[in-house]
């Protein structure tokens, strides 16, 4: 079943075999909390600008989907806040037989680091926001055999960091490999037991993150109850050991969930949770993060989108006394004027609760109106 906002696309320019879905938002934003200040904070609003355009194919048995964006915020004091953004995903599946598919991608750009993060290494506050680049690609091959599945892949990331405030962020540059797969079984129509095991390497550039290896293993159950809920929920433990003085190790128990559930037409509700072994700017043996969000798109009127959502993430930083807990809360309502046009506002609050010293709470309200067209 699509989901709710699938329904909100628009018409599409046909192009040989693709579909393009080109679009383009704009709108006005407040911002109590520029800098994410606990004491003395700076409010400021602006305006923005977001064009982005996807690219879908209609193969049948194949598939390649393009897409890409760029953000341009711009704030009318505190204009060396203003920032622009870009990004794009390529994704693509062949499959070979109806038993072995290969899937692979690519994503990546230019983005900015959220004010008040633990892991934004500035004194006092920035003159200008945290960018950095990040590039992504990952490939996967399934094959079937009967009720037994088998799929195996390998992911790649790279990150580099600009200096911020002449601070040198070299040392935040680096990259991820990690390889692994899963062994699933058909238990019975619509589950599906799993084994699932990944691998990783980091390196860093700088020695302030040291470099290391790990790994993660998890046990569980996905499945499909007819077309109106899916996901998978698994359990397991992860490990990653650092390559410094001792070969210290931070391990932990782990899990993940992801569900997808339409209760009625009008409703899709997104459920995904995790527990992985994160590293940090400040502390060589990283922390253990736990994150989760809710998001629900209710089609109010046929025209009216209402989207509620809620996340959290806590950090534990092993061998330290720092621990951060981030609530973000939100909602955003969509009107469609027609099939071609949409107005609508954005309400998002985000809170951290820091323990540790020198460290203290702070708080952010975003508020902002649109107006989006699609093609």
């Amino acid at each position: 079943m699509p989901t709710v906002r699938d329904r909100f696309e628009g018409l599409g320019l046909r192009a040989g075999q693709f579909w393009v879905l080109p679009d383009i938002e704009t709108g006005y934003f407040y911002d109590s909390n520029v800098f994410g200040e606990s004491v003395g904070k700076n409010d400021d609003s602006g305006v923005y600008v977001s064009p982005s355009v996807l690219m879908r194919s209609d193969f049948g048995r194949h598939h390649l989907n393009l897409r890409a964006g760029l953000d341009h915020h711009e704030y009318f004091d505190f204009s060396s806040q203003s920032r622009t953004d870009f990004d794009g995903e390529l994704d693509a599946l062949f499959e070979i037989s109806s038993d072995t598919v290969l899937k692979g991608g690519l994503k990546g750009g230019k983005f900015n680091q959220e004010p008040g993060d633990l892991e934004y290494p500035t004194v006092g506050v920035p003159t200008s926001p945290g960018e950095y680049y990040r590039f992504d690609s990952w490939a996967s091959l399934r094959h079937a055999f009967n009720r037994l599945s088998v799929s195996v892949g390998a992911a790649f990331d790279y990150f580099n960091f600009d200096d911020v405030d002449g601070i040198d962020q070299d040392f935040r540059d680096g990259n991820v490999t990690t390889t692994g797969g899963r062994i699933s079984y058909l238990a019975s129509p619509g589950y599906r037991i799993f084994g699932d095991f990944r691998y990783n390497w980091r390196d860093y550039d700088g020695g302030t993150i040291a470099d290391s290896d790990g790994w993660r293993a998890l046990a569980g159950v996905e499945f499909e109850v007819t077309r109106l809920i899916s996901g998978e929920l698994g359990v397991g433990y992860n490990e990653q050991t650092y390559d410094i003085a001792g070969s210290p190790t931070t391990s932990s128990f782990s899990y993940h969930g992801a569900l997808t559930w339409n209760p009625t037409p009008l409703m899709t509700v997104k459920l995904e949770a995790d527990r992985t072994i994160e590293d940090s700017t400040f502390n060589q043996v990283g922390r253990v993060q736990d994150s989760a969000k809710l998001v629900v798109d209710y089609e109010v009127l046929r025209e009216l989108i209402f989207t509620p959502s809620v996340g959290f993430s806590y950090n534990n930083y092993e061998n330290s006394s720092v621990d951060d807990f981030r609530i973000e809360a939100g909602a955003e309502l969509e009107y469609r004027v027609n099939r071609f046009m949409s107005v609508g506002s954005r309400y998002k609050y985000s809170y951290s609760d820091v323990t540790g010293p020198g460290l203290a709470d702070w708080d952010r309200h975003l508020v902002g109106i649109y107006a989006k067209a699609r093609f």
